[in-house]
């Protein structure tokens, strides 16, 4: 283990995790993206991350400093993440679909001392717009401390910091940029035991990463998680000595020759998280996406018969409903591990009648709360001998809170978003007075745990939420049932207001999606003259469904009061994802704008 560490340091910090594997699993391959043919092994991952963190240190780069990441899903940025982690430095992987605008907006706010970046991706040159914003703010800040502030902390003139990395053949990188090659380079430069004084100096409440919100309702924010958030999740069972490395080696026996798929981006909460969980909890093989692409999903399932699928229920919807999807065998599929709470009762009888599996894990949480509840379902298939084991390692590794019954997920007309976890509070209040809420009423959910964290710039993580003790006010509906089952019911910012009536969207779409035809279905509400808001129904048919407006209102006449039914509907081919993998609100509300707009033009021209 690293020695001499100061009094303060703790132990199981990422460089001591990181040499741990290394050292009792050299040869195990655990970070695999087929996309870039890259397969690491744990020696390979210690090795090159510890040449990068001195890499980053002879470049000046030092404890609190961020690292931006503006990369594909690729081995470099989880080195890259590591490297950041073993001197202090934070981590910040930055969504691949930003624009100009978007980067630059994000740059500025986070500041980053150094930036690296994939030449290009998701059908954009990264290179192309970080040039621009050179040219726009006149070259790459020269100073060591970065970017030049004014009284209100904002960027005097937005420069760009002085490190500038590219993924790129050296023979095409100019200058200001360097390849990404060259960091390695660099390390001979650090000064004698820099590695060792900075991995000494690291504490568990260090900010490990900085995770900006997915920004639906507007400009995202960025949160400050440290690295207990993540390990202190899955920590070890109580056992001392022998026999606690007795059982971490059996369970790295058991989980050696396993592999994960994660359909997750890095720079989402639950992708980040998922690297994680082969640090500390077992030695098994993850199976990461470049980008994500539900053909690739299903045949990288195959080829590395992967055993657990890692996913929103909507990515996992859109690879069920891939045209492709006969032609590839997911019979290795053992469970499912859902990173959202929005999973319904349709969503799972799809999913238990499709696929064989054996189990699936809801789970609820939030970049700003981090994990709140979570639960695991067995479904009635007969046994299969690697479940024993699986069960086991998520238990000891307090990954799961629990197990729940597969009628309760099924009775349940709303998501069943798992069991509280035992070291989270959560507080129903009333959404516009803050007023508590008897158990059992709906109303906007609230949390309260170490996992909470706070906004970047802001000083205390209680001002993560408005509450002075610690609450924060997560902007989602629900309640707590009698078994102490966290039900997540609609996002209060979804809800319609129609001539002052309030309409959950969700109430709407479950109607919906009971009748014949309708694949999948999102509301949203859009601009009315007379009532303020109407709710517009956004549906993507069955193959081979002939859907008929006014069939659909009259089915939904029975279920629904008169003022929820839909005013209009409109058939769409798809609904379009967000870059963290739910359906994005803001681009099915422009395209129902789109097409409203589009139906207007034609009636006058008629």
């Amino acid at each position: 283990m690293i020695k001499n560490r100061a009094a303060t340091a703790q132990l199981d910090t990422v460089p001591d995790l990181l040499q741990r594997r290394a050292r009792r699993s050299p040869n195990d391959i655990v970070y695999s993206f087929p996309g870039f043919d890259q397969h690491y092994s744990w020696r390979m991952i210690w090795e090159e991350v510890r040449q990068l963190s001195e890499g980053l240190l002879a470049l000046g780069i030092r404890k609190g400093d961020r690292v931006a990441l503006l990369m594909q899903g690729r081995i470099e940025l989880v080195l890259l993440i590591y490297a950041a982690a073993c001197i202090g430095a934070v981590a910040v992987p930055l969504n691949t679909y930003s624009k100009k605008d978007e980067l630059r907006a994000l740059l500025r706010d986070c500041k980053p001392a150094a930036l690296f970046l994939d030449k290009e991706g998701q059908r954009q040159s990264y290179l192309a717009m970080v040039a621009e914003l050179l040219a726009e703010t006149g070259g790459p800040d020269p100073t060591a401390d970065g970017p030049d502030e004014t009284a209100d902390g904002s960027d005097a003139d937005g420069r760009l910091p002085a490190h500038l990395f590219v993924l790129a053949d050296p023979a095409e990188t100019r200058a200001p940029f360097r390849p990404f090659a060259e960091l390695a380079g660099e390390a001979a430069k650090a000064e004698p035991h820099a590695f060792r004084d900075a991995a000494a100096a690291l504490n568990l409440r260090d900010p490990l990463v900085l995770l900006y919100t997915s920004g639906t309702s507007g400009k995202p924010k960025g949160v400050l998680r440290s690295t207990a958030s993540f390990l202190s999740a899955a920590r070890a069972p109580k056992r001392t000595g022998f026999a606690s490395g007795a059982l971490l080696r059996l369970t790295d026996r058991l989980t050696r020759r396993l592999s994960i798929m994660s359909l997750l981006p890095l720079y989402h909460m639950g992708g980040f998280a998922t690297i994680f969980t082969a640090l500390k909890a077992c030695s098994i093989r993850i199976v990461m996406l470049s980008h994500y692409s539900p053909n690739n999903a299903l045949a990288f399932i195959e080829r590395f018969k992967c055993r657990v699928l890692v996913g929103t229920p909507f990515m996992i919807e859109q690879m069920l409903s891939a045209e492709a999807r006969d032609r590839y065998d997911l019979r290795s599929l053992l469970g499912l591990v859902f990173t959202s709470s929005a999973v319904d009762r349709r969503i799972l009888e799809r999913i238990t009648r499709e696929l064989h599996i054996y189990f699936f894990m809801v789970s609820y949480g939030s970049t700003e709360a981090g994990a709140v509840a979570n639960g695991i379902c067995v479904t009635d298939r007969k046994p299969h001998p690697l479940l024993s084991p699986l069960y086991g390692l998520l238990m000891q590794s307090r990954l799961v809170s629990g197990f729940i019954g597969l009628q309760q997920f099924l009775e349940c007309e709303y998501s069943l978003a798992g069991k509280v976890d035992p070291h989270v509070e959560v507080g129903i209040v009333d959404a516009a007075t803050g007023s508590r809420l008897p158990p059992g009423e709906q109303g906007e959910i609230c949390i309260r745990s170490h996992r909470v964290m706070r906004y970047a710039g802001q000083t205390d993580a209680a001002d993560a939420g408005p509450s002075a003790d610690g609450w924060f006010r997560s902007g989602d509906l629900g309640y707590v049932d009698a078994r102490g089952h966290l039900v997540v019911t609609g996002r209060i910012k979804r809800i319609i207001s129609r001539g002052g009536e309030k309409i959950s969207p969700v109430e709407i779409e479950r109607a919906l999606l009971k009748l014949s035809g309708v694949e999948s279905a999102f509301v949203v509400g859009v601009p009315d003259e007379r009532y303020g808001e109407q709710v517009c129904a956004c549906i993507v048919p069955r193959r081979d469904a002939a859907l008929i407006a006014e069939k659909i209102r009259l089915d939904l006449a029975g279920s629904l009061s008169a003022f929820k039914i839909p005013a209009h509907i409109l058939f769409v081919p798809y609904l379009p994802m967000s870059p963290t993998g739910k359906i994005s609100v803001a681009d099915v509300r422009e395209l129902a704008l789109g097409q409203l707009a589009q139906a207007g033009e034609n009636r006058l021209n008629a």
